[in-house]
């Protein structure tokens, strides 16, 4: 049974909001968690996060690492969360070929990627399922049963929570919805120690649904939430609910062995998505836009 933990803050929201893009370490937390449990704030009695260890089945969670680990790629556009910070903003420098420092500044290369589906923006006016999923669907697929099970946790450890979403995920056409679930997106990432962010442009009112796949041995890349300084140490088959729209990052990743990997998976409903139509309607909407339509 879950241990309930009551905690104070260590900083207010001010505080917390000044480390956005910095790498955190051991010194941003004072409670490391490795067992199940559930962590409200003292204050408030909101819940900060509940972790729960071993939940999901070794088969599915082998299941899922061995047809989702070539989903991260390679990405410049992590924004905040790649954890290069220089006058306030998170960039990386850029040099001209003749070695002179340009003034074009870039977010980090992280190796992170999206499956599942995607709402409208400026570049892509229409909804549609990600690159994974058009050219490799089939594992996709495969990763249905994790998906399915962490749902159903969801539903059991927050119920209010995942009654909002799944009701805004019922609402929405089943063809951007992972079936059966209150999720139409799952970020992939690999062997990435996040810089301090919260998430944008998912469901406000859900909590973030967080597993981490684990090979080869490693220390490290604990998930920190610093205002209240408590870290998880997620492993192999765990699963972590939390609150992402509070400030949030990763300790450091040490291998111990070379080829070790750590496949972290953040399953979430996007929240524009209610805006979505059909998959053919939405065809139709690409074929027929004209330019300076309205995204919505």
């Amino acid at each position: 049974m879950a241990v309930e933990h009551y905690i104070k803050p260590r900083m207010n929201d001010e505080e917390a909001e000044k480390l956005a893009g910095v790498l955190l370490g051991e010194k941003d937390y004072n409670h490391l968690f490795t067992t199940d449990v559930d962590v409200y704030c003292d204050e408030t009695k909101a819940c900060i996060a509940k972790f729960r260890k071993k939940v999901i089945p070794s088969n599915i969670a082998e299941q899922a690492y061995e047809n989702l680990k070539g989903a991260s790629i390679q990405s410049r556009n992590r924004g905040g969360s790649s954890g290069i910070k220089e006058n306030g903003k998170v960039t990386q420098r850029r040099f001209r070929k003749d070695g002179v420092e340009s003034n074009t500044r870039f977010s980090g290369i992280v190796n992170s990627g999206i499956i599942g589906y995607f709402d409208r923006n400026a570049r892509f006016p229409y909804c549609r399922q990600t690159a994974f999923n058009e050219k490799q669907f089939s594992k996709f697929k495969k990763a249905y049963p994790i998906i399915k099970l962490v749902d159903t946790k969801y539903s059991e450890l927050m119920p209010e929570h995942y009654k909002l979403q799944r009701e805004v995920a019922d609402q929405t056409s089943s063809d951007f919805v992972i079936p059966d679930t209150a999720f139409t997106t799952v970020t992939v990432n690999k062997n990435w120690q996040t810089a301090v962010h919260t998430d944008k442009g998912d469901f406000e009112k859900g909590f973030g649904n967080l597993v981490a796949l684990r090979k080869g041995r490693y220390t490290g890349g604990y998930f920190v939430v610093p205002k209240w300084g408590v870290a998880f140490d997620l492993q192999n088959c765990d699963l972590l609910l939390v609150d992402v729209h509070q400030w949030h990052g990763n300790t450091p990743i040490k291998k111990i062995d070379q080829d070790a990997k750590r496949i972290s998976l953040v399953m979430y409903y996007r929240r524009k998505m209610t805006a979505c139509g059909t998959a053919e309607e939405e065809k139709l909407r690409a074929k027929n836009r004209q330019r300076g339509d309205s995204l919505s």
